[in-house]
């Protein structure tokens, strides 16, 4: 099947331009040629695999040319430091892609409303929203999936990450290793399910496994921002206060975070895992090329924008209870912890 991938490396653009230009968004600025490069790309691939754009006919229902609506909880400035949202994004425009469905951005006016021009048969909506932000959803469509947050269970279809497992998973790793004083590098208070402050789940979860084994130590929690400048800022101070000795290991609450924690470290000659274990939430690339690699929870993004359109053909074919998805993760070792005993 063609995606999104194909065609921006046979047109010579990004992903991002292929949405657009296929999309027609009318706020893209590229050159008439560029589209048509696009265009000629997007035709070609379409007919050397015989109508691969084709899938199985879904039933009647849903077969029809859809047009969806995308919302983003982020502007485009906070998405270039969190490659979570911005990979989600990517997928699910190319989850749609192959569905034959047409993806419309919502962006926000002068007023920071939501804005669509055009009619939308469902929406999927990336991240929290106020209510008032979920209200003016209602005024385009009904039909709403949420991917990380789940403001109305009633009502709408939500995707969410399962982040008991994760942490589970994370903090079971430390012990199999033989770490006992983990430290948490991430935010401690984010934003809820109405966009309203609330306690992190990540810390949250990290917070009760450490009680419940009498080890939670306020003074290892490095409560930061989930982006590289404030993971920097973050543990340069934790280093400073703590004369150059780094926590036994840390559980990084992002990947976004990550880069930054790592020349922190870097700039103290502290080695990892010598020196310190690290394991952190997401498993993007910002994980599997950091030097050196880093061991980290690995959602199932694939999975959770697959979930999203199956919630949509959901809605379309009548049934609108809503419903909750939880997407398990698992643990994708990469040898940035290791034995204690093992440590010089």
């Amino acid at each position: 099947m063609a995606t999104l991938k194909d065609i921006a490396d046979q047109a010579g653009v990004s992903q991002a331009t292929v949405s657009r230009v296929l999309n027609r968004d009318p706020s893209l600025s590229v050159t008439e040629e560029t589209r048509e490069r696009v265009f000629r790309a997007a035709a070609a691939l379409s007919y050397k695999k015989a109508g691969p754009l084709q899938m199985e006919p879904p039933p009647k229902a849903v077969n029809q040319e859809r047009r969806v609506g995308v919302a983003q909880m982020f502007d485009m400035k906070e998405l270039q430091e969190d490659i979570y949202y911005l990979t989600l994004k990517t997928l699910l425009d190319e989850e749609c892609f192959g569905r034959q469905w047409t993806t419309l951005p919502l962006y926000r006016d002068a007023q920071k409303r939501f804005v669509s021009n055009y009619p939308l048969d469902g929406l999927l909506a990336i991240g929290r929203f106020t209510q008032d932000e979920i209200n003016v959803f209602l005024q385009y469509t009904n039909n709403i999936v949420f991917l990380d947050s789940d403001p109305e269970p009633l009502k709408f279809y939500s995707i969410l990450p399962n982040y008991e497992m994760a942490l589970h998973l994370a903090m079971d790793h430390f012990r199999q290793k033989g770490y006992t004083h983990v430290a948490y590098v991430g935010s401690v208070h984010t934003f809820g399910h109405h966009k309203e402050l609330t306690t992190d789940p990540r810390f949250s979860y990290y917070q009760m496994d450490q009680m419940s084994r009498n080890c939670y130590d306020p003074a290892l929690v490095l409560d930061c921002s989930m982006n590289a400048r404030s993971g920097y800022q973050s543990m340069s101070q934790f280093l400073d206060s703590h004369d150059g000795k780094p926590p036994e290991a840390m559980f990084i609450a992002s990947d976004s975070i990550a880069p930054g924690v790592l020349m922190a470290l870097q700039e103290y000659g502290i080695r990892i895992p010598a020196d310190v274990g690290i394991l952190t939430f997401n498993n993007t690339v910002l994980s599997q090329f950091s030097s050196p690699p880093l061991t980290s929870v690995e959602l199932f993004m694939r999975e959770i924008v697959r979930a999203a359109a199956i919630c949509l053909e959901r809605f379309w074919l009548g049934d609108t209870c809503g419903k909750r998805i939880v997407v398990p993760c698992d643990l994708v070792e990469r040898g940035s912890t290791s034995q204690k005993e093992a440590q010089v």
